[in-house]
């Protein structure tokens, strides 16, 4: 019998200690890493742990990351957290990471910076300290705010399901609470915490999905609004994780190692289509090394190969393209010429370039006939008003981008934004209202915010992707060749 079992601890305490059970989180002998920021749910987290500790035979240790970016607060915050641990016992070490120079370097956003900087110092702290476990303070309402934030953006399955209770060495001990859970637990024991000021502005997307829709939710539709969104999220869990077990399988059955790269065997067609485009996703993944600039576009511009000739290909990011070949789809790691079976043409003439290229950061892409040069011009220290633009060289506003630009041509249901008020437009409309011949319309390059049309090229820049004064990232593309030359 636990000293839960015996009434010895709290009810969320004994709520956790079963999650953590549940899971398999933490095992005797474990060291565990605090990832400690001094709010209100790591140290209820940090205390959780600590006192579990006792009885669990594992150990804990507390890591806190300065920003360097709330100056006086962030100092607080960090001496908060020394203090919290040092009366506790707790070892704690303290990183301070240059955040925003993350952020102008990368050219990410400064929460996405913080998010990956705070990735970063926890894996280098575990590794020092030799930790096995590393715990973070995410709960259910974090869940919450994560699943709508990626639905509504656009997500798969596995955004759907991002935060998990485990995931390698990381732990979520606290999904199985919500905001209000903790705080009433942080009151009744009289314990502190910091408050982020940052957290109170509507600047940030998450912040106003937390302040606004689920309130509305929770006041409108259902009170259990979080509960339910988290049981959802752990049923998403265990989908993805059969997929992607099915995945593993079909693998050694349809996948087989080429002289290039992969190969995906054609039989593998007769498998259900999300199965297919997990495989696709795979492969890709194994010969890119990472999928983080994968987009549904991406695999189904693969699927479609099937239904197209030998030599036909599409091109991906990192340097991948996937070839149709006379048994299946190759995947190959080629950054100039595409290979292709033997007596077919593989030259972008006559067997195209696929349906689109994706633009996946800084670099000379090529698409077709075109050449884009891509930049961001704000990283260099330049101005948007002295920036020179003409016919093909166009600024675009990149914190208006939602699924990832790519370069193609158009395709049914293709729009543009075309007033400041938001008034849309089909493509096929605009084409005929500024007289692109008939014959000409499918030639026409186009940038696409997926079907939403960013810059039909040579003619029109949509509204909504237009630079203005309280744009804070652009991009700044440059087209040649095609019938840029003319």
């Amino acid at each position: 019998m636990n000293r839960y079992d015996k009434g010895e601890i709290s009810a969320v305490t004994g709520k956790v200690a079963e999650f953590i059970r549940r899971y398999d989180m933490i095992r005797p002998g474990d060291v565990v890493l605090i990832g400690f920021s001094g709010g209100a749910d790591s140290v209820l987290l940090t205390e959780l742990l600590w006192e579990l500790a006792k009885d669990g035979g594992f150990s804990v240790r507390a890591v806190h990351v300065h920003h360097n970016l709330r100056r006086e607060e962030a100092d607080r915050d960090a001496a908060f957290a020394e203090h919290f641990c040092s009366v506790r016992g707790i070892p704690f070490s303290l990183y301070s990471c240059p955040v925003e120079a993350v952020a102008r370097k990368k050219h990410l956003s400064l929460e996405e910076a913080g998010r990956l900087e705070r990735r970063r110092v926890f894996e280098e702290c575990a590794d020092a300290c030799g930790g096995t476990k590393l715990a973070l303070a995410h709960h259910r309402n974090d869940l919450a705010e994560t699943m709508i934030h990626h639905l509504a953006r656009g997500t798969s399955l596995s955004g759907l399901a991002a935060l998990r209770p485990v995931r390698g060495r990381m732990v979520r001990p606290l999904l199985c609470l919500e905001r209000r859970e903790i705080e009433e637990e942080l009151t009744r024991r009289d314990l502190r915490w910091c408050e982020d000021s940052t957290n109170a502005s509507d600047d940030y997307t998450r912040n106003g999905i937390r302040h606004h829709v689920i309130p509305y939710l929770e006041r409108e539709v259902n009170p259990k609004t979080v509960e339910h969104m988290a049981q959802t999220s752990l049923d998403l869990i265990e989908a993805e994780e059969y997929f992607v077990s099915e995945t593993r399988r079909l693998l050694e059955q349809y996948c087989v190692q080429g002289k290039q790269g992969l190969e995906l065997a054609e039989p593998v067609r007769q498998e259900p289509e999300i199965l297919q485009r997990y495989l696709v996703r795979e492969c890709l993944e194994l010969l890119a090394g990472k999928r983080k600039d994968l987009v549904r576009e991406h695999l189904e511009s693969v699927l479609s190969l099937w239904e197209k000739q030998v030599g036909k290909y599409v091109c991906l990011p990192y340097g991948v393209q996937a070839v149709r070949q006379y048994h299946g789809i190759a995947f190959q790691r080629s950054e100039a010429d595409v290979i292709v079976p033997s007596g077919i043409s593989g030259n972008p003439e006559t067997a195209g370039c696929g349906d689109f290229t994706a633009i996946s950061g800084e670099g000379v892409f090529f698409w077709r006939e075109f050449q884009i040069r891509v930049s961001f011009p704000q990283k260099h220290g330049a101005k948007f008003e002295r920036i020179s633009e003409n016919k093909y060289t166009k600024c675009i506003n990149y914190d208006k981008i939602k699924a990832g630009l790519v370069l193609r041509t158009r395709k049914s249901g293709d729009y543009l934004t075309v007033r400041k008020d938001g008034s849309r437009k089909k493509l096929k409309d605009f084409m005929i209202d500024v007289k692109i011949p008939r014959e000409q319309r499918d030639s026409v390059l186009l940038v696409a915010d997926g079907q939403e049309i960013v810059w039909v090229v040579g003619y029109r820049v949509s509204e909504k992707y237009r630079v203005n004064k309280e744009t804070k990232n652009m991009i700044q593309l440059e087209i040649s060749g095609g019938y840029t030359n003319e």
